[in-house]
């Protein structure tokens, strides 16, 4: 099918989406011969993140809208069972077959090399796609050794593995619902988020100790999918979610927005309100440590004239993908520094370096003594 008839089929003329083109609201790449269009802003149904190929569209993976109260949330979304899962602690991507070739788009449409390369570790993508050449596998990756997210699930200790937790279809914005998406995944067992089963609202105290579980576990949390179309997917974390986030962002919280720190922080006080009904010297100690001693460290790295750095380890099954990821991070204007790159067995392990230099100087001008207004 050729790119007019399919932006048609989403309802948008040529006129607009050339005017789109032109206008930098969508922008035209190129991945290993694979030629697509990333959608940066809203264009009709299409929203950033959605993908325009030959072979079809994928649309932008739905955000997904948190509840803080878990009693009272549930009771307000759902009038039908819903399944519950765990949300693994990772990063997004979309998994597909375009022009013969499987990629991993992440959630803002970019091509991830080192996703790319090593979701044939996980998924018989031959099979899958062959049977399914439309299909989308939407998943996490999460691990410590990841180039994106430093958090990862207690029970990944090293390199990283892929969960599947939700199924698309090209040209169509609704994911399978969920009973077929069950059947899908075992049929090719895909490894998946862990499932818990149904329940309703009314089964608190059984969600209660689920998110309790987790939380000692040092989970991230869980995710809420309906049975009935009309009502939305919802997510919740756990209070050592919220200080696990706080902990590995506070060294560089001199170039973050503050509202990353108390939305977090208002979270972790409702769940502490609901779920452990007060407040210990032992929770303050937590929150305390998490916020002021990573930005501590920053501050003496910064007075001693030490870069602050965030360093990470990446496997690639081939090594032409090490240059690929290489090149993307270029793109995306991440400070990164090769340390080293070595074959062993049968992965190349490369080791990153990313540089944080606008928390450096940041802080380097307090230490100054230069004056400012807050």
């Amino acid at each position: 099918m050729s790119l007019p008839e399919i932006i048609k089929k989403a309802g948008i003329t040529e006129d607009r989406w050339q005017e789109s083109v032109d206008n930098h609201d969508v922008a035209r790449e190129e991945y290993d011969g694979v030629f697509y269009y990333r959608v940066m802003r809203k264009i009709g149904p299409l929203g950033k993140g959605s993908i325009v190929t030959e072979d079809g569209i994928l649309f932008d993976f739905p955000r997904i809208a948190r509840i803080l109260h878990l009693e009272n949330g549930l009771k307000n979304a759902y009038t039908q069972p819903f399944y519950v899962e765990e949300k693994v602690d990772g990063y997004n991507v979309r998994i597909v077959r375009i022009q013969g070739k499987v990629i991993a788009f992440s959630r803002g449409a970019y091509v991830c090399p080192f996703s790319t390369d090593r979701i044939a570790d996980f998924l018989d993508v031959q099979k899958i796609f062959d049977e399914y050449p439309d299909l989308i596998v939407c998943g996490e990756f999460a691990g410590p050794d990841n180039p994106y997210n430093i958090e990862h699930p207690p029970y990944v200790q090293e390199d990283i593995r892929f969960f599947t937790f939700d199924l698309m279809v090209k040209n169509t914005p609704e994911n399978i619902p969920i009973e077929e998406r069950l059947r899908i995944f075992d049929k090719y067992s895909m490894p998946t988020v862990r499932r818990f089963g149904c329940f309703s609202s009314s089964d608190i105290s059984s969600l209660k100790e689920i998110i309790k579980e987790l939380n000692d576990a040092g989970s991230e949390g869980i995710v809420f999918k309906p049975t009935r179309r009309e009502e939305k997917t919802l997510k919740y974390v756990t209070f050592g979610s919220c200080l696990r986030d706080i902990r590995v962002t506070a060294p560089l919280m001199a170039e973050l927005p503050s509202e990353y720190f108390t939305h977090r922080i208002i979270r972790a006080a409702i769940y502490s309100y609901e779920q452990l009904h007060e407040l210990n010297h032992k929770n303050f100690t937590a929150l305390g440590e998490v916020l002021l001693k990573p930005i501590y460290e920053s501050v003496s790295k910064a007075a001693r004239g030490e870069l602050i750095r965030e360093t990470f380890l990446l496997r690639f099954r081939k090594e032409e993908n090490v240059q690929r990821m290489i090149g993307h991070l270029q793109r995306c204007k991440v400070n990164f520094e090769v340390l080293s790159q070595e074959k062993i067995n049968s992965y190349w392990h490369v080791r990153f370096a990313r540089k944080c230099y606008a928390s450096y100087e940041i802080l380097q001008s307090h230490l100054g003594g230069t004056s400012h207004v807050d």
